[in-house]
C-alpha cells in the first residue's frame, strides 16, 4: 500500500509525452495506482462566435487524438487508464490543479516544457503553474538528450 493512489497525467503531444507515459505507468505499476490522462485544449480568445465554434471542433479532434495516442501508450504497459478532455482559456495549468483536486489524485505528472513555447512565453508554463500551486506532489519530467 503506497502514497500514491491516483495518478493525474496532464498530456499535450510534445516530446514530454512518451516519457511522461512511461514514468506514469511505472508508478501506476509500483504503486497500484489509478491514472488519468487528461488534455486541455486552449482555446483561442476571438471576437467571431463562428470562428471559435470551428476552432474548438478542430482543436477537439487534436486533443482526442493526443488522449489516443497516450491511451495507446499506457495499454502497451498493461495500464487502462481513464481519459478526459476539457477547455481552458488562459494558462492550462489552473485547469489542471482543479482536476487533481477533484480527482483527489496525490501525484501529478507533466513535462517541463510544453508543445507551445509561444503561450508559455504570453502566459507562463504551464508547468511553474502547477509545480506553484498544486496540494499534492508534483513530478517534472525532462528528456534525457
Amino acid at each position: 500500500m503506497g502514497i500514491i493512489k491516483k495518478i493525474l497525467l496532464p498530456v499535450d503531444g510534445s516530446d514530454y509525452m512518451k516519457r511522461e507515459m512511461e514514468l506514469a505507468c511505472e508508478f501506476s505499476k509500483t504503486f497500484s495506482a489509478d491514472v488519468t490522462i487528461f488534455h486541455v485544449i486552449a482555446m483561442p480568445m476571438s471576437s467571431e462566435v463562428g470562428g471559435i465554434l470551428n476552432a474548438s471542433k478542430e482543436l477537439e479532434n487534436a486533443g482526442n487524438a493526443i488522449l489516443e495516442e497516450a491511451r495507446q501508450i499506457a495499454e502497451g504497459y498493461g495500464i487502462k487508464p481513464k481519459l478526459e478532455l476539457d477547455f481552458s482559456v488562459g494558462n492550462p495549468g489552473m485547469r489542471i490543479i482543479r482536476k487533481a483536486e477533484a480527482e483527489g489524485a496525490n501525484l501529478i505528472i507533466i513535462g517541463a516544457k510544453g508543445k507551445n513555447r509561444f503561450r508559455e512565453i504570453l502566459m507562463g508554463s504551464v508547468a511553474n503553474t502547477v509545480v506553484n500551486n498544486s496540494k499534492c506532489l508534483v513530478l517534472i519530467v525532462r528528456t534525457c538528450d
